[in-house]
């Protein structure tokens, strides 16, 4: 009996104290996906990668184009070559071969250092780029916490890496804070920002990512 008398005991001590911590924990979610992709500044900033991309790719397509364009010249010297003919006329055909072996491998060295140079350029751009982003959206999550006395905000729309499950299946829509912070996020807004219009700009008719209602 003693035994079931202490377990009891703390039992309701240890329910009173997960209740009090309850009671003085304030606690607020946020749906980041949904700030970050409502967030009037990505579009520029997504537009203006994708501008990026599209250099980089006509730029390796150009250079390709003159790798291609090289080895088709190499490919007609050496059907000029023929048994019957002179020594002389096949060492010209050599020498031509030789030279043109020599300008393939410089192009194909070029194009190869030209797009690893670009390809770690580029993911540099895009990581600055978004971090850029993502510690502005961070910012504004901090200053609607702070404003609003909240001792921790949860990103309810977090998924395991895994498993693409959502970590809080379910949270309570009185704990939202997402339209206060999107409101902030959004208040250098250009005049007649339609985030529904940018997403069809962005993405045209296919699917557009992680946007809310």
């Amino acid at each position: 009996m003693k035994i079931n008398n202490i377990i009891s005991t703390v039992a309701v001590t240890l329910c009173a104290m997960v209740a009090t911590a309850q009671a003085e924990i304030k606690v607020a979610t946020v749906n980041v996906t949904e700030l970050y992709t409502l967030f009037y500044k990505r579009f520029d900033t997504e537009v203006r990668l994708k501008d990026e991309e599209a250099k980089i790719k006509a730029e390796i397509k150009t250079r390709e184009d003159k790798l291609r364009a090289l080895q088709e010249e190499d490919q007609k010297i050496q059907k000029k070559y023929d048994p019957s003919l002179a020594e002389a006329q096949v060492k010209k055909l050599r020498d031509q071969h030789n030279i043109k072996v020599n300008e393939i491998q410089a192009a194909q060295q070029e194009l190869q250092t030209y797009v690893q140079r670009r390809s770690l350029a580029f993911k540099e751009l895009f990581r600055r780029d978004m971090a850029l982003l993502f510690n502005e959206v961070q910012s504004t999550i901090s200053d609607i916490a702070a404003q609003g006395a909240y001792d921790i905000v949860l990103d309810s729309s977090a998924q395991n890496s895994t498993t693409g499950i959502k970590i809080f299946p379910y949270v309570k829509s009185s704990f939202d804070i997402t339209p206060e912070v999107l409101k902030k996020l959004n208040a250098g807004a250009p005049e007649g920002f339609d985030p529904k219009a940018e997403l069809q700009r962005l993405y045209g008719s296919s699917a557009i990512p992680g946007a809310g209602n």
